[in-house]
């Protein structure tokens, strides 16, 4: 019997927001299932409009927040600002 072989999953991006907006938290994820707990009252939503390379190619810091995102599968970022 073949072994299966496992698509790889496409990175996605996830924010997280509360009733009152963002809270800061990006989570880089190749599976939903990666997602870690959010804060109180808060949820993560898909974003539809991340593109890996497209972002990379704007941000070249983001390499290594997609590079951890990749090992560990899933990576948090938070926003200052």
């Amino acid at each position: 019997m073949k072994e299966q072989i496992q698509k790889p999953s496409k990175l996605a991006r996830y924010i997280e927001w509360t009733s009152r907006g963002r809270t800061g938290r990006l989570a880089y994820v190749l599976r939903p299932s990666n997602l870690p707990e959010t804060f109180a009252g808060a949820e993560w939503q898909f974003d539809s409009k991340f593109n890996a390379a497209e972002e990379l190619l704007r941000d070249p810091s983001l390499k290594s927040v997609i590079k951890a995102a990749i090992e560990k599968g899933v990576e948090i970022v938070t926003l200052r600002g």
